[in-house]
């Protein structure tokens, strides 16, 4: 009865490192999706405000009060 004990305790550890294991992998792996579309959104944000530049330039007009035309 007490090698049954032990074999349960074992499988319980073993269970309870491998669980470990996945949390991990599955935090880590969330973390860096979270990462990856704070990254993205970004560099949308910061390609639209080069293109809204870019456009302004371009096109020649000017927010500027004190330019009537």
């Amino acid at each position: 009865m007490e090698r049954v004990g032990a074999a349960l305790g074992g499988l319980a550890f073993m269970i309870l490192i491998l669980g470990g294991f996945v949390a991990i992998r599955v935090l880590t792996r969330l973390f860096y999706s979270v990462v990856l579309f704070i990254e993205t959104l970004s560099l949308l944000a910061f390609a639209l405000l080069i293109g809204y530049v870019v456009y302004r330039v371009l096109l020649g007009t000017s927010d500027d009060p004190r330019r009537s035309h």
